[in-house]
């Protein structure tokens, strides 16, 4: 998974925004409450506090998710 960056990482109250570096494309990503709790490892119980505190972690975390979400649009 090199050449993935994670740039800024907010949390809106609903998501966490931001965006991923995937194979030199920069691609705005987010992620509901749902999602994090499916996809991030050792935040499927997160509350909001903890999102909001370890965004640009979560987001780290979540990269394979990104990087096969973005595979499947390719593909679409």
């Amino acid at each position: 998974m090199s050449g993935e960056q994670i740039g800024t990482v907010e949390w809106d109250g609903n998501a966490l925004i931001g965006w991923i570096t995937i194979n030199g494309v920069r691609t705005r990503v987010r992620a509901d409450m749902a999602t994090i709790h499916r996809y991030a490892p050792g935040f499927n119980d997160a509350l909001t506090w903890e999102v909001k505190a370890h965004g640009a972690e979560i987001f780290e975390k979540m990269k394979p998710f990104f990087l096969a979400a973005e595979r499947n649009f390719e593909l679409s």
